[in-house]
C-alpha cells in the first residue's frame, strides 16, 4: 500500500534528487541512483591523521566535482535534508565508532541566523539515527569572518580561541567530533582542544569531504 501511495503522490508532487534535480524514481530517496553512485566513487582510500586528534577520518575528496556540487547544495543550497542524508550513507556502510556520542562543528549564533540551520548538525543526526548514538551539542562559536576567503596561514589563528564549552562533559567521555569539510585540520584541532579540557579522554575526528 504503501508504495502505491508513493508513486501515486510522485505523479502529483514529483520528488527530484537534491543535487542534480532529475525527477527520482519510486525507490530512490533525497539522491538519485547516477548522483549516489558519484558518492561512491569519490571516496578516498589514503587518510592524514591530525596530531591533536585521537584519530581522523575523511569520506569524500572535495576535489571531485560532484562532491563540489553535493557541498555546495549542502552549506548554501538550503538543502540540510542532502547532509542528513549524506550522513545515512555514511552510517550505512561504515561500523559505529567506539565513542559515548557524536558532536557537531557549531556554526556562530550569526551565521546560524543567516543560513537558517547547521549543516553539521543535520548530518550527524543522520549518522546518529543509523548508529543509535545520543548528539552532543555542547560546543559553541564566536563569529569570525568566513574561512573559505582565507589563506591557509591566516585559517589556524581565526579558529584559535574560537569555540568554548557550553556545559561541562562527563570526564573520560569518548567523543566523534564532525564538521563538513576538512581542508587544514585548523578547527577540528581547535574544537578538540576545547573538549579534551573539558574533560575527554579521546576525541575522534571525522568529515564528509577532505579539501587539498
Amino acid at each position: 500500500m504503501y508504495f502505491f501511495w508513493r508513486s501515486f503522490w510522485d505523479k502529483i508532487w514529483p520528488r527530484v534528487c537534491y543535487s542534480c534535480a532529475c525527477e527520482l524514481v519510486l525507490a530512490e530517496s533525497t539522491l538519485c541512483s547516477t548522483c549516489l553512485d558519484e558518492v561512491h566513487a569519490a571516496q578516498l582510500s589514503v587518510q592524514h591523521p591530525l596530531p591533536l586528534l585521537d584519530s581522523t577520518e575523511c569520506w569524500l575528496d572535495f576535489d571531485a566535482k560532484p562532491v563540489q556540487r553535493f557541498m555546495h547544495q549542502v552549506k548554501f543550497g538550503q538543502r540540510p535534508e542532502m547532509a542528513f542524508r549524506l550522513g545515512q550513507l555514511y552510517a550505512a556502510t561504515h561500523e559505529p565508532p567506539h565513542v559515548d556520542a557524536l558532536v557537531p562543528a557549531p556554526l556562530s549564533w550569526r551565521r546560524h541566523w543567516v543560513r537558517g540551520y547547521n549543516q553539521s548538525e543535520w548530518l550527524v543526526r543522520g549518522l546518529a539515527q543509523e548508529w543509535q548514538l545520543p548528539v552532543w551539542r555542547v560546543l559553541r562559536k564566536k563569529h569570525r569572518p568566513p574561512q573559505a576567503k582565507m589563506k591557509l596561514e591566516d585559517r589556524s589563528k581565526s579558529a584559535h580561541g574560537a569555540y568554548w564549552l557550553a556545559q561541562s562533559l562527563p570526564p573520560g567521555c569518548r567523543l566523534q567530533l564532525w564538521d563538513d569539510t576538512l581542508t587544514t585540520g585548523a578547527t577540528l584541532q581547535a574544537m578538540a582542544v576545547v573538549l579534551y579540557r573539558g574533560g575527554a579522554s579521546e576525541v575522534h575526528g571525522a568529515t564528509l569531504a577532505r579539501a587539498l
